[in-house]
């Protein structure tokens, strides 16, 4: 009985030193990551006609000096996703905007997905974000 005690307060010692965050409440009961430096990270997508326009936005808080981010329009093909387009961006400062278009698109199922990493001086985080799925 001792000896199960001590686990169990080494295990909860161990997770509260840790002091990791895997995620916060958003709005309309929606569950996103908890991030140390990024305020927000969005993507959406849009598609009129066979043109696809992709937004990315990044927004850190006040310590952030430099974001640099990826941003792909993917199709799925099945159960994966393959990409069909790609961009990447930088900036030196806490808010990043991305916006570009792929036209020609044939039918199918996209999204767009945004990689990026958010640096805060010495130290960085990574950040993603995934659209809603689109169907022409």
């Amino acid at each position: 009985m001792k000896k199960t005690i001590i686990a169990i307060l080494l295990a909860l010692s161990v997770l509260l030193l840790a002091g990791i965050s895997v995620c916060a409440y958003g709005g309309n009961n929606t569950i996103s990551p908890y991030y140390l430096y990024t305020g927000s990270v969005k993507s959406t997508l849009i598609i009129s006609g066979k043109t696809a326009y992709c937004e990315s936005v990044i927004k850190g808080d006040r310590t952030v000096t430099q974001i640099y981010a990826m941003q792909y329009l993917e199709k799925k093909n099945g159960n994966k996703w393959e990409i069909v387009g790609s961009w990447s961006d930088s900036v030196n400062g806490n808010s990043l905007t991305m916006s570009n278009s792929k036209d020609n698109l044939g039918s199918g199922t996209y999204r767009v997905r945004t990689v990026a990493t958010v640096y805060s001086g010495t130290k960085s985080e990574p950040v993603s974000d995934t659209s809603k799925e689109v169907t022409i």
